[in-house]
């Protein structure tokens, strides 16, 4: 067998245990376009917001962005600070989005953000 046959081997058998996600963001190459579906919500609260008298989860997140907090996508345990058109992002806050955009680091500049595909 050759060395390119056994590094393919290793390479798929790698990508198998990974999560989907993941699996996307490293199939797109060097570009760092990356497709990821989580809650659209404020960097202090992270979608688990603690009930605030007087305020629903969306209205407590509008308030701390407007305080200055960065709009942020969690995806399970990983969070990363959403950036582009803010009117356009805001419509998803404290709701599921689909985003696709460029990574850099744990900041994803927002190409497109859509309502993910319901499962059937």
């Amino acid at each position: 067998m050759s060395k390119l046959a056994i590094l393919a081997a290793l390479a798929i058998a790698c990508i198998a245990f990974l999560s989907p996600a993941t699996v996307q963001a490293v199939s797109q190459g060097s570009s760092n376009n990356v497709t990821f579906t989580g809650t659209v919500s404020c960097s202090k609260c992270q979608g688990i917001q603690p009930l605030h008298k007087g305020y629903t989860r969306w209205t407590w997140a509008l308030q701390s962005i407007s305080k200055g907090d960065d709009i942020v996508l969690v995806v399970g345990d990983d969070v990363y600070k959403l950036q582009g058109d803010k009117d356009q992002i805001l419509k998803f806050m404290e709701r599921k989005a689909t985003v696709t955009g460029t990574l850099d680091g744990q900041r994803l500049t927002v190409q497109t953000i859509v309502r993910p595909e319901k499962k059937k």
